[in-house]
């Protein structure tokens, strides 16, 4: 039987991502071909021992007998959908139906499609809205959800390694790889399957440059993140990135950048900079550097930044979470580019633009200390750590009798596909809420490492805290209100401590997950002195 056979395909199953899709080490076996289709979230799988990073927005195809191993998940809020299907081919002669052994059309066991907002809507809207009690209706929307899921696969990206651009590409990739050696046009044009002339040309038309002043500006942005991230000298950072001899490296330095290696680090805070998150960009203005863009995600961007950057005419860049408009960042042309970035590609993009720092931690007291480092604002960053600490003693001794009461308190996210608590051992709101406030967590839920962990309405009851934190969490193309009312409507929630005693209250994503900043902070630490003293009902 081959693969080119005319065969169909049968739904069997559509399940939403259990805890162990969020879990390190857990290990996944599929019997059958199917889809995953992730709603929010990222993560780092293996596939068939080839490591993978996914993310909201992605259509992941697997084969039969594929093995996925999850490497890093927990920590991501990862939501989706498990859809299983079959796929049979009939036997003209036999006049038989037999199973067809499906493949995925572009790769090798699995296959990663990238969606549009407009297909994931259409999708979400499909995948969990089975209403109709008529059972021939239901089969027709499951089989219509398996056919728009593989029509999406069998459209997504043809194989563009005979394309021009993808032959670029591969020289770019080789200058990444081996930046610090001599590199020749020839060996770029051989490595293009091109001649020198042709490829030159084609270069310029892609990149606006040609190919050997793009490797000297790749090899200079190097130099200036070396410059701000060490204490290398010019002769070792030279060396390093294989330039002739310091003193070339120094005039060439100079042409691109406008200033010597010697002095860069001091024009950093001058430099047009942007910002990939919002955090970054708020604790720049704070300590008196203005970015020219941030890229923010309209749904989850706080209100108090989104005026904070409207205040200061910072070009706010939209794009999907977890994704990037790396184009809009290029049009910008930044001279620096600061922020974490999640997946390879981007950052392989993005190290063609500009020089780039990242890869940090992004507790906010970490990006304060190193950004108030690199941009020689030291004293700035004392001052603003000092006032933030300030403001996190002020809140302990206004909750100081509830603090020594014991009480305890419970942060719990509301999601379309259940329900999870907030770990007491994570960063963010965990850490200003339990480890500098010292506010208590349920003994139930003591164990929970992850930033947002499972939990079912048993674990819920379990912990029966004595005040209540109720996040719906904020998700494109999802709605928590049917799981909110099903929570509200339960025999649990009427015997929780917190609820007979009217200390439940709502918390918003965009602040408390998203917002919290050296702003954000305040507003946060203001939130939970109003809601304890006052008890202001949910």
């Amino acid at each position: 039987m081959t693969n080119n056979a005319a065969w169909v395909a049968q739904w069997a199953s559509t399940e939403p991502l259990t805890p162990a899709w969020m879990t390190a080490g857990k290990v996944h076996y599929f019997s059958s071909p199917s889809f995953i289709l992730l709603m929010d979230g990222k993560a780092i799988w293996k596939l068939n021992g080839h490591q993978v990073e996914v993310s909201y927005g992605q259509l992941i195809a697997v084969e039969e007998n594929v093995v996925i191993e999850v490497m890093e998940g927990g920590l991501q809020d990862l939501a989706g959908w498990h859809i299983q299907f079959h796929t049979y081919t009939m036997l003209k002669n036999q006049r038989e139906i037999v199973k067809h052994y499906w493949h995925v059309p572009h790769g090798t066991g699995y296959q990663k499609v990238q969606l549009t907002d407009g297909s994931l809507g259409s999708l979400s809207q499909q995948v969990s809205g089975e209403v109709s009690q008529n059972p021939h209706a239901v089969w027709v929307r499951r089989q219509h959800l398996i056919h728009e899921l593989l029509d999406h696969l069998y459209q997504a990206q043809p194989d563009k390694m005979h394309t021009t651009e993808e032959s670029l590409r591969r020289s770019v990739h080789y200058m990444q790889q081996h930046h610090d050696q001599v590199i020749t046009r020839k060996q770029l044009a051989q490595i293009s399957g091109m001649s020198p002339w042709h490829y030159s040309r084609k270069f310029s038309e892609y990149y606006g440059k040609p190919p050997l002043d793009f490797l000297a500006y790749y090899r200079i942005y190097r130099a200036q993140e070396e410059l701000v991230l060490t204490s290398a000298t010019s002769q070792v950072i030279a060396k390093k990135l294989g330039f002739e001899d310091a003193h070339y490296f120094s005039r060439r330095f100079k042409q691109l950048t406008g200033v010597s290696p010697r002095e860069y680090a001091q024009t950093l805070p001058n430099r047009r900079i942007v910002c990939l998150s919002p955090l970054f960009a708020e604790v720049l203005i704070h300590l008196g550097i203005i970015p020219e863009g941030v890229m923010v995600t309209p749904l989850l961007l706080p209100e108090h930044q989104y005026e904070l950057f409207q205040t200061h005419q910072i070009q706010m860049l939209e794009a999907s979470p977890y994704g990037m408009d790396v184009e809009a960042i290029r049009h910008m042309q930044p001279e620096l580019l600061i922020g974490n970035v999640w997946s390879d590609e981007y950052r392989h993009q993005l190290r063609t633009i500009a020089p780039w720092i990242g890869g940090m931690n992004m507790e906010m007291g970490s990006v304060l200390h190193q950004c108030s480092i690199w941009f020689h604002k030291q004293e700035e960053g004392r001052q603003l750590q000092l006032r933030m600490t300030n403001e996190v003693e002020t809140a302990r001794q206004q909750l100081q009798s509830v603090i020594e009461s014991g009480a305890t308190f419970m942060v719990l996210r509301v999601e379309p596909f259940g329900y999870r608590y907030l770990g007491g051992q994570s960063g963010g709101a965990s850490r200003l809420l339990f480890g500098q406030l010292g506010l208590s967590l349920p003994d139930a839920l003591i164990d929970g490492k992850a930033w947002f962990n499972p939990c079912s309405l048993d674990m819920l009851m379990q912990a029966n805290p004595d005040y209540l934190f109720v996040e719906r969490r904020v998700m494109l193309h999802f709605n928590v209100e049917d799981n909110m009312r099903n929570l509200l409507g339960s025999s649990v929630w009427k015997e929780l401590k917190a609820v007979q005693s009217h200390q439940v209250f709502d918390i918003d994503t965009r602040l408390w997950v998203e917002g919290r900043g050296i702003i954000g902070q305040s507003l946060i630490l203001n939130e939970i002195v109003k809601y304890v003293n006052g008890k202001a009902e949910h």
